[in-house]
């Protein structure tokens, strides 16, 4: 509070907006000469301090001339007009806390016959009586210019220094490399984050929740992607025998058990290459084994259940070239049915 005393008991402003020492000498009129430097710096920390220690808006914004400009520290602090910024500052001036100054620097600079221009930098902390704890160091820049053998403001621009400059001039490198990595790594971050709910929500589209098999969709897709193949492509069918009497008999949960149990087989055989596309319609796209080995492993796969108690037609299409899947998938669903009715026709029969 010391600045601010003693800036409050040397200097005054009247309600015209005239700058007074405590002698009761005008500091901001010059009719006969122009102003020195320390009087050009002494109305610089009288607007600062009425500012930040005494919340005297009224005695700042008289020191503005019409054509003023202002340029803050927030990054939307920007606009012109003496009057219109006088409103802005008039606004604002409850949310100032009061402010102990320190360590003020200025120095002045004649830009032009009558025009001045006075920068300097200063620390502001926030007084300990207002509950809110701040301390920062502010540059300023101010432009007087004589009018009417009184100095006016037109211009004042205040900035807080990056703290992650030190040692660095001209530009932020290392601020704006760090930047530039923290960005990369956020970047990454939800590139993984879309990967991974990408993944999910494929597996949510294309698997069979109930067996963990593929879907009719992951089926279709498949189909429509690569319905020809230059190599070899074994198709199988596979239905289940009865699952609506079992289901009927001793209720849905053993059908679902049933059909778990079937998948579980086809898994062991064909791993991926299996797909529920029904209620008990099961197939196998296999472009990995040769012909001697696909049928052998739709043989066990067919024994495997039969040992399980799960009754299954299965039909077979497999081509070593000219490979078609659609087709090799019709010749298989037809074997199938061809097999169903003989599984049935041979029920029928034992009846």
């Amino acid at each position: 509070m010391k600045n601010k005393l003693k800036l409050s008991s040397c200097y005054s402003a009247a309600p015209t907006g005239k700058f007074f020492s405590k002698r009761g000498a005008c500091m901001s009129e010059f009719p006969t000469r122009p102003p020195r430097d320390e009087e050009i710096i002494e109305l610089t920390r009288f607007l600062v301090h009425k500012h930040y220690c005494e919340n005297d808006v009224e005695a700042v914004v008289a020191q503005f001339d019409d054509d003023f400009t202002w340029i803050g520290a927030g990054e939307n602090e920007y606009d012109c007009g003496g009057a219109h910024v006088a409103g802005i500052f008039r606004n604002f001036s409850h949310k100032v806390p009061s402010c102990n100054i320190s360590g003020e620097e200025y120095r002045v600079q004649t830009i032009a016959p009558g025009a001045y221009l006075c920068s300097g930098h200063l620390w502001i902390a926030t007084d300990a009586a207002t509950l809110v704890s701040l301390r920062v160091h502010q540059r300023i820049t101010a432009v007087f210019r004589l009018v009417d053998g009184r100095l006016r403001c037109c211009h004042i621009h205040v900035s807080n220094p990056y703290d992650d400059m030190h040692g660095e001039v001209g530009f932020p490198v290392k601020m704006a490399q760090q930047s530039y990595l923290y960005l990369q790594e956020q970047l990454e971050l939800q590139k993984q984050q879309l990967a991974s709910q990408t993944a999910l929500l494929e597996k949510l589209s294309y698997e069979d929740t109930l067996t963990g098999l593929y879907n009719r969709n992951k089926f279709h897709a498949v189909m429509t992607s690569c319905p020809c193949a230059d190599g070899l492509l074994g198709v199988a069918c596979f239905d289940l025998n009865g699952l609506k009497a079992q289901n009927d008999q001793y209720g849905h949960r053993s059908g679902d058990e049933l059909l778990r149990q079937a998948a579980h087989q086809l898994l062991r055989f064909f791993g991926g290459m299996a797909y529920r596309i029904g209620g008990d319609e099961f197939v196998v796209l296999d472009n990995r084994h040769d012909e001697t080995a696909f049928r052998q492993a739709v043989a066990a796969v067919h024994d495997a259940m039969e040992e399980n108690g799960i009754s299954c037609s299965v039909g077979i299409s497999w081509r070593g070239e000219n490979c078609h899947a659609q087709e090799q998938f019709d010749e298989a669903d037809r074997a199938m049915y061809l097999d169903k009715r003989r599984h049935y026709g041979q029920a029928e029969s034992e009846d």
